[in-house]
């Protein structure tokens, strides 16, 4: 069962044609998990193939636009959810419970950067003081003679802009925030996925909306 959800994991192929062939993409999910439970070969690598899509657009938008960081931790996220799958007890959907797992382990990258990023502080300091102005060109070259030089400067400074306003709220409500606005999910799920009351996950959404909301007002049109 293991080498059937690495395969998966490392990107088994997509293949529509055998999805619809196979007979276990018929199965809900219920019905996967305790097959995969009964360690079934098949049956946890349908139910990557099923989220694993959602999973890494949900860990991109976590990770800040790294396509290569998200992809280390859906497929981390993964692991961590096939490691733990006999100890699911269905009490919660399985994509309510893996989603759990992915936040959670995004959340833990997050942590282990910024300790990373303290220590190094100093160090990018002092590096970027002894780099002449010759090599910072170097580092950011021409985006191209067709384009519009302020319409790519805009465009990088509201999606600075984004960046920063959603660092700056605090770790749940912006979790909540990016799982309701960027994933669509409902207020009943994201409850379950980050394990707070409905009430509480419908507050931070208020406050994360308010606070994005005023500090992108210079963008919002009149």
């Amino acid at each position: 069962m293991y080498n059937s959800a690495a395969r998966a994991l490392n990107g088994a192929g997509h293949n529509p044609k055998a999805e619809r062939d196979d007979p276990f993409m018929s199965l809900e999910d219920k019905e996967l998990v305790a097959r995969a439970q009964h360690d079934d070969p098949s049956a946890f690598e349908i139910l990557v193939r099923r989220y694993q899509e959602k999973a890494y657009a949900i860990a991109y938008n976590m990770c800040s636009g790294d396509s290569e960081e998200a992809q280390e931790l859906t497929q981390e996220a993964f692991l961590r959810a096939f490691r733990s799958l006999k100890n699911f007890r269905g009490k919660s959907s399985f994509y309510t419970w893996f989603y759990r797992i992915l936040v959670n382990t995004c959340l833990d990258s997050r942590r282990r950067r910024k300790r990373w990023e303290r220590i190094f502080t100093f160090w990018r300091r002092d590096r970027r003081e002894r780099t002449d102005s010759k090599e910072m060109d170097e580092d950011y070259p021409d985006p191209g003679a067709n384009s519009n030089p302020m319409t790519a400067l805009n465009g990088k400074q509201l999606a600075q802009e984004i960046s920063q306003a959603l660092e700056a709220l605090p770790e749940k409500q912006r979790v909540i925030f990016q799982l309701k606005v960027l994933h669509g999910m409902k207020i009943r799920e994201i409850a379950q996925i980050v394990g707070s009351a409905e009430g509480t996950v419908k507050s931070h959404l208020f406050r994360a909306t308010h606070f994005l909301r005023d500090a992108l007002q210079d963008w919002v049109q009149p």
